[in-house]
């Protein structure tokens, strides 16, 4: 049997060394130079290649390849003292070989760690935990309440199911301030977590009213994380957790990788024409992005109570958005005094449109 085999990016030559005897001698092809952990887990292959010093090498890589039934084995190079074959061990790597062995080890060696793959099994979820359902909240530039109603609709539907709250704006996160935590733990300690210690994710997490909240980076207008961090700590979170919250910031900066790992997208926009104007162009440009598994709303917050600009907002909305389902909610004052107060809104018009809000995702893949 020829083995199907992907190579982990590296600058080292045993990469080059293996794919060329392959080339030369058979026993095995090289399907992919894998470049991110997405190819990893998504690429067609029996046992992945990958060195100690590859840049995404991590424990949430090994877990996620072995999942999608692959096989993996560890390339270190002995020259490097202890720490490089410790560090393969660390992450989950039982399989490992130096960096000069033969090309001929290298096909033994995978040959092995396949024979020794138990075949993937389906996987009983403990009670409590599930494939969570993942909301994004993103808008046009301008102030127009993201972070506000995905504060909300993270706490109401914390009420009933557990959440998890993360503020992902990749420039001026606000989620900390809004909610008056403190600066750590944080984006970068959830981060941290999912890639090197994945059982300890929940300890990232701030508590809020039984709401877990990770707030953004400690340091605003500084981007830390990547696309593949963000959507590996977006999917981490849906194993621990019913319903995940994720506010995405403004939607030129929101990258279409994160958008194709959501359940829903809320486009959250303002009433007046501009606003409106906005919120259709930003529902066009998410709408090019999505699954088509991916439901897609919008969200017109700080509405007038009159009924006539109410009807001619949806209508409005139904001929630049056909088919995208509108959800209305009214200007409220009393949401000034909460966010002086670093306190949740308790009541009053937004927040019980908010509620139902939230009710449109309460039967949804609750474990």
């Amino acid at each position: 049997m020829s083995l199907e085999i992907g190579l982990a990016a590296s600058a080292r030559d045993w990469s080059d060394r293996f794919h060329r005897f392959l080339l030369d001698h058979g026993g095995g092809t090289v399907r992919i130079r894998v470049m991110s952990p997405a190819e990893a887990v998504s690429s067609p292959f029996d046992v992945l290649f990958i060195d100690d010093v590859c840049s995404f090498l991590n424990q949430r890589l090994v877990i996620d390849v072995r999942a999608s039934g692959k096989s993996i084995v560890g390339v270190f190079d002995s020259s490097d003292g202890t720490d490089a074959k410790r560090r393969l061990l660390e992450v989950g790597i039982g399989d490992v070989i130096e960096s000069d062995a033969s090309p001929e080890e290298f096909l033994d060696i995978a040959a092995v760690t396949i024979s020794h793959s138990a075949p993937p099994r389906e996987v009983t979820l403990e009670p409590g935990r599930g494939d969570g359902f993942r909301i994004g909240l993103t808008g046009a530039p301008g102030g127009v309440g993201v972070t506000e109603v995905a504060c909300a609709l993270a706490l109401d539907l914390s009420r009933r199911h557990r959440t998890a709250l993360v503020d992902a704006h990749p420039a001026w996160p606000s989620v900390g301030q809004r909610l008056a935590l403190p600066v750590h733990p944080n984006l970068r300690t959830a981060i941290d977590f999912v890639l090197h210690e994945p059982q300890r994710l929940e300890e990232a997490a701030q508590t809020v009213d039984g709401l877990a909240v990770i707030p953004g980076p400690a340091h605003p207008g500084v981007v830390i994380f990547s696309q593949a961090d963000l959507v590996a700590l977006i999917s981490g979170l849906g194993r621990a957790y019913s319903h995940v919250v994720v506010d995405l910031g403004y939607s030129p900066d929101v990258p279409a990788e994160v958008i194709r790992c959501l359940d829903a997208i809320l486009v959250v926009g303002t009433g007046e024409p501009v606003g409106l104007t906005r919120l259709a162009r930003t529902a066009e440009r998410i709408a090019t992005a999505v699954t088509p598994d991916c439901e897609v709303g919008l969200i017109v917050n700080r509405v007038d109570k009159g009924l006539r600009q109410r009807s001619e907002i949806v209508s409005v909305l139904a001929g630049s958005t056909p088919g995208v389902p509108v959800v209305l909610i009214p200007e409220d004052r009393s949401i000034r005094r909460a966010v002086w107060n670093g306190s949740p809104v308790e009541s009053g018009p937004f927040h019980r449109s908010v509620r139902r809000l939230g009710k449109i995702f309460d039967v949804v893949r609750s474990p």
